[in-house]
């Protein structure tokens, strides 16, 4: 079945910013903020064991959102300070 055409853009659209963030902050640098924030999730449950891909998906949301509101925002030249 072929994708629809706001379905390639979405598609599209992430691995942009997959790149982007690869060059913000290295692959590796991303992999260990997102599994530094899915432990911080698994100790909020009390360490319950059995939700290990749920606190990744939403430790890897979250991470993603805060990088992209950072790149997002305006930047300011020091001359001007």
């Amino acid at each position: 079945m072929d994708e629809m055409p706001e379905a390639q853009e979405s598609s599209s659209m992430m691995m942009m910013d997959e790149k982007a963030f690869e060059m913000d902050c290295g692959p590796m640098d991303l992999r260990e903020m997102i599994a530094r924030r899915a432990y911080e999730i698994y100790e909020e449950r009390g360490m319950c064991d059995g939700e290990a891909m749920n606190d990744w998906l939403r430790a890897e949301a979250e991470v993603r959102s805060a990088l992209m509101s950072g790149m997002q925002r305006p930047m300011v030249s020091r001359a001007s300070m």
